[in-house]
């Protein structure tokens, strides 16, 4: 059969939590919950494992209303049997406590309280933030130390979304000024965010004003939709802030919220099931890579082998949601090659034998990953 070469552009990035790979990220430490604590005290550590507890239901369903859930609220009285380990860590100084608790139960918690469920695979957003305190402005880059950078990154690792910040070295600077973030020139930004490899662009500005910050965030696409005229806003938000660590919060709560809408998968409590072909498997280690790949998604409750033929291996697919909730997933896998129809297919595959087609409609993925 035709073999497909791929040159894959990847681009390995420092994230709290995260491995970040072209056009998505991998959220890791989902189990793990830290706190600050004041004390070893056993008071203390049963208040800790509770708070710890409320991290991970978050990073976990990401939506706040989690927390007000009655099944998880019934729960949180005893977080500590979903526990499996704890520990203590000084760091500059503070005491902090670090929870592990059991990821399976937690995700099966959530999907017994009918809360959306939020995989390891999820959307890379670079940040373009125009900071403004006592009349200066400037864009927060990759290298800041402020309170607000400080802040994202905290909101990034509590909500599980991974962030970027531009460089801002010389290239950026030539492409992206103050004006074209505060007057949301997204067409132009969406240029100067290609070279990061994200999948969404996050426009932001927070300035002071008197006593408050004033922060307006506006959610972009990597690209604008065919036929448009310029890029259209996902997500727009403006308010006020006592702060500007709140400002911060209120940015990254109303981009979770986004996500969560489109990636987090409740069980629908319907039997919704599908198809998908993966083409040009060769090799054993690929298809084993592909079944542990489909297992961890949340939006499958199983995935099962249906039809080997030749190198083109038919899964069986019993899902959580509808279909349009898993393609929007394996979208994000950088892993993975889309192809959208038996007919390109063939164009793509020439030795790909018509009379072995699949004879109902079937989404065909290349998988390229290890």
């Amino acid at each position: 059969m035709l073999k497909l070469i791929l040159r894959i552009c990847v681009i390995f990035c420092s994230l709290n939590g995260f491995t970040a790979t072209a056009l998505a990220a991998e959220v890791k430490q989902l189990d793990e919950g830290i706190v600050p604590i004041e004390s070893r005290s056993t008071t203390l550590r049963a208040q800790g494992i509770k708070q710890a507890f409320e991290n991970v239901i978050l990073k976990n369903s990401g939506t706040q209303s989690a927390l007000i859930n009655e099944r998880i609220k019934q729960q949180l009285g005893s977080a500590s049997s979903l526990m499996t380990q704890y520990g203590y860590f000084e760091e500059d100084g503070e005491l902090f406590l670090k929870v592990n608790f059991d990821h399976k139960r937690i995700i099966a918690l959530l999907r017994e309280a009918g809360l959306p469920v939020w995989g390891k695979q999820r959307p890379l957003t670079i940040v373009w933030l125009v900071a403004g305190e006592n009349g200066e402005r400037e864009i927060l880059n990759d290298a800041s130390d402020t309170v607000s950078r400080t802040t994202f990154n905290q909101e990034s690792d509590a909500k599980g979304v991974p962030l970027l910040f531009p460089l801002m070295d010389l290239d950026d600077a030539m492409r992206v000024g103050v004006n074209d973030i505060r007057g949301r020139f997204a067409d132009n930004v969406a240029s100067a965010s290609l070279r990061y490899q994200a999948n969404y662009s996050l426009l932001a500005t927070i300035e002071q004003q008197g006593a408050v910050y004033r922060y307006q965030m506006d959610l972009y696409p990597r690209e604008k939709a065919p036929q448009a005229l310029q890029m259209t806003s996902l997500v727009s938000q403006s308010g006020e802030a006592p702060s500007m660590e709140e400002a911060v919060k209120a940015i990254v709560a109303a981009t979770s919220e986004y996500y969560v809408g489109q990636y987090a998968v409740a069980d629908s409590g319907q039997k919704n099931s599908t198809t998908i072909m993966f083409t040009d498997v060769a090799e054993m280690q690929q298809l084993v890579s592909i079944e542990r790949y489909l297992s961890q998604l949340s939006a499958i409750k199983s995935a099962r082998v249906a039809n080997i033929r030749g190198q083109s291996v038919e899964f069986n697919i019993d899902l959580f949601g509808d279909e349009a909730d898993l393609h929007r997933l394996m979208a994000l896998d950088p892993r993975i090659d889309v192809i959208n129809s038996l007919s390109e297919q063939n164009s793509n595959y020439s030795s790909f034998d018509p009379v072995e087609q699949p004879q109902k409609e079937t989404q065909i993925y290349y998988w390229k990953g290890q």
